[in-house]
């Protein structure tokens, strides 16, 4: 089973006809729907056949109660904390014509994780505990993160980090990154997360770099598919010619398609190509899931 830590929330999904125009009207289709980064990971491995627990907080609200029924309904197991003083966490998503995102996030009961939230018994039973970075990236949420990956550590638990957000990384720099993960077993960024965590604009110079921090390093390139290294030969994955309707949610099933393949022992170039593909076909989607 593999547990997955991090946010959970209500996406507010305007996929607009044109450009916002600063001070004036954009129109734009507008679907409320079920999302959150981590959330959106362990709803692709359960629909992928991995059995999955999310941990996570809401609020105790109509919000919370609906994703707590869409967690069951995806066949997720969920240890869900109900905040009685904070809202669930909504995320307003702006998707460009194009496809490009932007989030405005309020992260409610997200931001306030405490180490109480994260069961030991729960981590230690898991095979593998894929930490979502947003918690890790917000100071209050942080001692929560910080306490499941060191019970995992405890019991030899692999560690699998997605750096999440290359704008909030960047405030923290990365060695106050480095000092706070350490040496995670598997490494997800994507390519804007690998320049700040290591300074160079290469992807295939940056993936050498952050080979020294994890054990295993998977860079997501967007449009360019993945770059990989676990010690071996480097692998280069590319990505299909699609139209990118939404990218929101693209990234969140690559690793969940990674992490069901690696899990199983297909292999590093069988894990790419899975996660690519998943990752292509969900950016084709009008809707992030």
């Amino acid at each position: 089973m593999i547990t997955v830590l991090g946010d959970i929330a209500v996406d507010i999904v305007s996929t607009l006809r044109a450009p916002l125009t600063r001070g004036s009207d954009a129109g734009a289709t507008i679907r409320v729907m079920p999302g959150g980064s981590a959330a959106n990971v362990a709803v692709w491995l359960a629909r992928l056949g991995q059995p999955v627990t999310f941990v996570g907080r809401v609020g105790a609200d109509a919000f919370g109660r609906m994703l707590a029924d869409d967690l069951a309904a995806e066949g997720v197991s969920s240890a869900l904390v109900a905040d009685p003083a904070r809202p669930t966490g909504v995320i307003q998503v702006l998707v460009e014509p194009g496809g490009e995102r932007t989030m405005v996030p309020d992260r409610g009961a997200n931001a306030h994780w405490d180490v109480t939230d994260v069961p030991e018994a729960l981590v230690s039973a898991s095979s593998l505990l894929h930490v979502v970075g947003y918690v890790l990236l917000d100071e209050e949420s942080r001692p929560g993160a910080l306490h499941a990956m060191a019970v995992a550590r405890k019991h030899g638990i692999p560690v699998s980090l997605d750096p999440s957000s290359h704008a909030p990384l960047h405030s923290l720099g990365a060695d106050g990154f480095w000092s706070l993960v350490g040496h995670p077993d598997i490494l997800l960024p994507n390519r804007h997360e690998a320049r700040i965590l290591t300074g160079l604009d290469d992807p295939a110079s940056a993936l050498n770099s952050l080979r020294a921090h994890a054990g295993l390093v998977v860079i997501k390139l967007d449009r360019d598919g993945c770059i990989a290294d676990d010690g071996g030969l480097p692998v280069h994955v590319p990505a299909p010619d699609l139209t990118v309707a939404n990218a929101t949610g693209a990234g969140d099933a690559f690793n969940a398609a990674f992490l069901s393949r690696w899990s199983s022992r297909q292999g590093l170039r069988a894990s790419c190509q899975a996660a690519v593909a998943l990752g292509s076909f969900v950016a084709t989607l009008p809707t992030t899931r």
